[in-house]
């Protein structure tokens, strides 16, 4: 698949998350396993909400600190694990990669190419924002973006 970099200003994106270490190994079952405790709470208020997201802000000795969260359109309250956050904002280079998520090296790695030919540094934080679920995944649609350090 080809990817096309193309950078933007982002905003902010509100968020009910849970922010946790996990690896590279457990990260898909801890999203999951997160998810399934943001989305009740959610529902319970009766909160209009948005898409899943993912921050990840680097880790130490193999781990990755994240934060699985689902965007909050309206005011909820912090209940247990489950409290706000936002994406960044600022400037960003980001694709959009249609497929199975376990196939997406190759957008991080055309991002990572972008970084290197444009002479642009990452700013050690990225986030990823699911699209509408598909049981086609060439229809899967997942946003990922690299915050970029000021140029």
């Amino acid at each position: 698949m080809a990817y096309d970099v193309r950078t933007e200003w982002a905003g902010p994106r509100p968020l009910a998350a849970i922010r946790t270490v996990t690896t590279q190994q457990r990260l898909g079952a801890t999203i999951i396993r997160l998810l399934d405790v943001i989305w009740p709470t959610l529902r319970d208020q009766g909160i209009r909400t948005g898409h899943n997201v993912v921050i990840y802000r680097g880790g130490d000795g193999g781990t990755l600190t994240v934060d699985v969260g689902v965007e909050a359109f309206t005011e909820f309250a912090d209940r247990g694990e489950v409290g706000h956050t936002s994406t960044p904002s600022g400037e960003v280079a980001t694709v959009a990669h249609y497929g199975e998520y376990s196939d997406m090296a190759a957008a991080y790695g055309a991002l990572d190419q972008w970084c290197a030919d444009q002479a642009r540094r990452p700013a050690a934080v990225n986030w990823e924002v699911y699209g509408d679920w598909a049981d086609d995944p060439a229809k899967r649609r997942t946003d990922v973006f690299f915050l970029l350090e000021p140029a």
